[in-house]
C-alpha cells in the first residue's frame, strides 16, 4: 500500500481564554462604544454579576483585569463601588484574540475597510434612529474636544488615543444604526485590526483636525441620506487615513483609483439603490 504523505497545512496556535477574560471583554466593549462613561459606577457586584451570567468570583477576576489595566477603580465604603475611571482600554481587553496579522496584511484591512464602510452607512442612514444620531454626535464632538489644541502642531499620545476612541465610537454607532447584529459584530473585528493603523496614521497628521473634519463630514453626510454624498465624505475619511498610513510606513496600497475619487469632482459615483435614504434634518 501506497504511503500517503502528510499534509502540509499548518495550523495556527490556540490562545485559550479564560471565562473571566470574556467578561473583560464585554464590560470593554460598552466602554470603548460609550454605553459606559469615564466617572460612572457599574452596578452593584451582584447586579452585575446577575446581568452577565456569570458567578461573583469569575466577575471578581475579570474587575481585578481591568483595574490592573487601568480601566476600573474600586472604592470602599458606602459611597464605593466599581468606577470607570479610563476610556482607554488596551487592545488585550477589546475581544476575543485574533490571529497575528503580519504587517504585509495591514493593507488588505484597508482595502476591506474600503469595501464596507460606505454600505454601512448608507444603512445607517436609512434605519438609524435618534439615539443612534446623538450618539454619532457625541463621537464627533469628542473628536472636535481632543483635537482642538493640537491645531497644526504635532498630537501627544494620550491625544491620539483619544482620537482613535472618538472614530472607533463613531464607527460603531455607524453600525448599530443598521440594526443589523451581524453587521455590528464586523465592524468590531474590522475596528480592532484598525486600531494599530489609526493610532500610526493619526500621529503622521499634519493637523489632526482634518480627521475631525472629515468624521464630521461623515455625519453630515449619513443625515443628509443621500447616497452620493455619503460615498464621497466616507471615502474622503477612508482617504485621509490611508494617506497618512502610507506616510508612517513607506508602503503603498494597491488601490489608489478609490482615493482619486475624492478629489475628482468629475468622477460619476456609484448607482444609487432603488429606494433612497430618507432624508434627516441635521439636529445642533
Amino acid at each position: 500500500m501506497a504511503r500517503i504523505k502528510s499534509t502540509t497545512f499548518v495550523f495556527q496556535p490556540v490562545q485559550l481564554v479564560r471565562p473571566c477574560e470574556i467578561v473583560a471583554f464585554r464590560i470593554a466593549e460598552a466602554i470603548r462604544a460609550g454605553d459606559v462613561k469615564v466617572g460612572e459606577r457599574l452596578p452593584s457586584e451582584q447586579n452585575l454579576s446577575d446581568q452577565l451570567g456569570v458567578s461573583r468570583p469569575t466577575l471578581r477576576e475579570a474587575i481585578k483585569l481591568m483595574v490592573q489595566a487601568g480601566v476600573l477603580n474600586v472604592r470602599p465604603g458606602s459611597s464605593g463601588g466599581i468606577f470607570v475611571i479610563s476610556q482607554a482600554v488596551p487592545q488585550e481587553l477589546c475581544g476575543l484574540p485574533l490571529p497575528e496579522l503580519p504587517m504585509s496584511d495591514i493593507a488588505g484591512v484597508l482595502e476591506a475597510r474600503r469595501l464596507f464602510e460606505p454600505h454601512v452607512a448608507r444603512m445607517a442612514a436609512t434605519y438609524g434612529t435618534e439615539a443612534d444620531f446623538r450618539a454619532m454626535r457625541d463621537a464627533v464632538a469628542l473628536s472636535e474636544e481632543t483635537g482642538a489644541p493640537y491645531r497644526r502642531r504635532r498630537i501627544s499620545q494620550e491625544g491620539v488615543e483619544l482620537m482613535t476612541i472618538a472614530s472607533t465610537r463613531f464607527n460603531i454607532a455607524v453600525a448599530r444604526a443598521t440594526q443589523n447584529s451581524v453587521i455590528v459584530q464586523m465592524m468590531e473585528i474590522l475596528l480592532r485590526r484598525m486600531e494599530p493603523v489609526r493610532m500610526l496614521a493619526l500621529s503622521e497628521l499634519p493637523d489632526i483636525t482634518l480627521s475631525t473634519r472629515t468624521l464630521a463630514n461623515s455625519l453630515a453626510a449619513i443625515e443628509s441620506g443621500e447616497p452620493d454624498l455619503i460615498d464621497k465624505a466616507t471615502l474622503e475619511r477612508i482617504g485621509l487615513l490611508e494617506v497618512a498610513w502610507e506616510r508612517a510606513t513607506g508602503r503603498r496600497l494597491r488601490r489608489r483609483p478609490l482615493l482619486r475619487l475624492v478629489a475628482d469632482e468629475g468622477t460619476t459615483p456609484p448607482p444609487t439603490p432603488s429606494s433612497p435614504p430618507r432624508k434627516r434634518s441635521r439636529s445642533p
